[in-house]
């Protein structure tokens, strides 16, 4: 239920603009979650949302991934990284604005994310950047 609920609010704050905890509690209503402010304001808080002009979003930060990243496996070429159901998506897109030399891009699932090195020894810096 909680990893439902948070997945619909990184939903909710990617595709439009969210400019309070209230209004988040109110589409999550109507997405058949029944959510107190408090609950919303941990959720908000575990998800590393940050509250913008624009409205909350994703922070983004590296140390946001770290705290999200479960395993991280290479494989060749490749890196496999688990995450908390939901959370993928914040943490490619992390994992891609942090341009990492080597690391050619990511493709993100719900709970998955497969990277693509240039080369096997970029597999190092990617560990070190997500902490792993």
């Amino acid at each position: 239920m909680k990893e439902d609920r948070q997945r619909a609010i990184l939903e909710l704050v990617l595709r439009r603009p969210v400019q309070t905890q209230q209004e988040l509690a109110r589409e999550l209503a109507e997405r058949g979650f029944a959510v107190t402010q408090a609950t919303v304001s941990r959720d908000v808080q575990e998800l590393g949302l940050i509250r913008t002009n624009a409205g909350y979003r994703p922070g983004g930060t590296a140390a946001v991934a770290r705290e999200l990243v479960l395993s991280v496996t290479q494989v060749e070429f490749l890196v496999v990284i688990h995450t908390p159901p939901g959370t993928a998506n914040l943490v490619a897109r992390v994992i891609d604005e942090g341009r990492l030399e080597g690391v050619a891009g990511t493709v993100a699932g719900d709970d998955t994310i497969i990277a693509v090195l240039a080369d096997r020894s970029a597999a190092a810096e990617l560990r070190r950047f997500l902490g792993a």
